[in-house]
């Protein structure tokens, strides 16, 4: 029998994969990178990657969860030596191409196929897991610098994929991504609260078979100036898990608390807040 416990270790390890590479780090064409300023990743100045350390969560900083650093996903540094965790930024190109942003923000549309989505001066993320069993969803915060005008557009081309019915199933290489939408209204205003900052935030969610399972995905990113920062909630929907806890439940024994069908992850707004509050 499967425990609550294991099925949390098979969700970090799927962001784990997903999430490896930069988040939206496509390896932009020679004209992109001649017409970005350096260190332009923010108007604060600075290193880009040391301040996005330093503006990193970690355990204390949100009550009720513990916060890891991926290993090998480029913690802290440029965006173009991401480390070798994870196959995802081999997964090739988008299909149809116009869904390639949301590929890139995934972690999947880097690697060896070309991308218009610029390359992030510097890149770090963090992995949260609740510290009880109340909720097994595990969320990704990535950090991105990037010049100010290429961190609007790469928003406006996220936004546009979101929406478009081109993009409610695509394809990168053999994954297969489907059930793609925008979230509802009130989360992407939840993550873009006046009084944390952030200049315009994009939400959506998707979700994609793993094994027996289907991995289930909601996405929210907000800009602030020249930095994205990318909350990635994912859960797992286990048939067999749904069926042994009713069968618990009808047995007078308490179930493990799997996941339904039509329980799609939700991005903490604890979350957002300690984060944001941070850039």
């Amino acid at each position: 029998m499967k425990s609550a416990v294991s099925r949390v270790v098979v969700a970090v390890s799927i962001v784990a994969a997903l999430g490896a590479t930069s988040a939206c780090g496509g390896s932009g064409g020679d004209d992109g990178e001649k017409s970005r300023k350096p260190g332009a990743g923010s108007a604060k100045g600075g290193d880009a990657a040391a301040r996005l350390e330093k503006a990193a969560l970690a355990t204390g900083d949100v009550k009720g969860y513990e916060v890891e650093k991926p290993r090998g996903a480029g913690n802290p540094g440029k965006a173009g030596n991401p480390g070798k965790a994870g196959t995802a930024g081999k997964a090739g190109k988008a299909d149809p191409a116009m869904c390639a942003p949301l590929a890139d923000i995934l972690g999947t549309g880097t690697g060896s196929a070309p991308s218009t989505s610029p390359r992030p001066e510097a890149y770090v993320s963090r992995t949260l897991t609740r510290t009880d069993d109340k909720d097994s969803t595990t969320t990704r915060v990535g950090l991105s610098a990037y010049a100010e005008a290429d961190a609007e557009r790469l928003m406006a081309d996220l936004r546009a994929a979101s929406k478009a019915k081109k993009c409610a199933t695509f394809h990168v290489g053999g994954h297969r991504y489907f059930g793609v939408r925008p979230a509802e209204a009130a989360e992407a205003a939840e993550a873009n609260k006046p009084n944390v900052g952030g200049d315009e935030a994009v939400s959506y969610k998707l979700a994609h078979p793993m094994g027996e399972y289907v991995a289930r995905q909601t996405i929210t990113v907000v800009r602030d100036g020249g930095t994205l920062a990318v909350f990635d909630a994912s859960n797992l929907y286990d048939p067999e898990g749904v069926q042994r806890d009713r069968e618990a439940e009808r047995n007078g024994m308490e179930s493990v608390g799997t996941p339904k069908a039509d329980e799609d992850p939700k991005v903490a707004a604890a979350i957002v807040d300690a984060q944001l509050g941070r850039v």
